[in-house]
C-alpha cells in the first residue's frame, strides 16, 4: 500500500469515528462512561497479597542460594609444635596417633602404598 494512501485512511477514519461519536446521545455517553470507571483495573490494596507472595519467594531463594556458598569460617590454628623431652612427649605411641587426623588422610590417599612397600 501506498504511504500517501495510508495517510488518507487515517484521516478518514479519524472523521468517521468523529462523525460517530457526534451521533451518540449524552445518556449512552453518560452509561460507557461509568462502565468504564467500573472496568477500572484493581486497586492497590489487592495488590499486596502478590507482593508479599513475591517477597517471600525471593527471600526463600536467597536463603537457598546461601546455603550453597562455601562457609566462611576462619580456619583453626595448628597446635604449637611439642618440644622434644617434654611431658607430652611421652604418652604412649596409640596416644599421638588418635590425636593426629592427618595421619589416616594420608593414609587413605594414594601416596601410602608406594612409600610403605619401600
Amino acid at each position: 500500500m501506498n504511504p500517501a494512501h495510508e495517510h488518507d485512511f487515517d484521516a478518514r477514519a479519524r472523521q468517521a469515528h468523529a462523525a460517530a461519536l457526534a451521533q451518540v446521545s449524552p445518556q449512552v455517553l453518560a452509561r460507557l462512561r461509568m462502565a468504564r470507571r467500573q472496568a477500572a483495573p484493581a486497586s492497590p490494596r489487592r495488590a499486596w497479597p502478590w507482593l508479599a507472595a513475591t517477597a517471600f519467594s525471593g527471600m526463600l531463594a536467597v536463603l537457598i542460594g546461601l546455603q550453597w556458598l562455601p562457609s566462611t569460617r576462619a580456619p583453626v590454628a595448628d597446635p604449637p609444635a611439642m618440644a622434644a623431652g617434654t611431658a607430652e612427649t611421652t604418652l604412649p605411641a596409640n596416644t599421638l596417633l588418635d590425636e593426629n587426623p592427618d595421619l589416616y588422610l594420608w593414609l587413605a590417599s594414594s601416596d601410602a602404598p608406594p612409600l610403605a612397600m619401600e
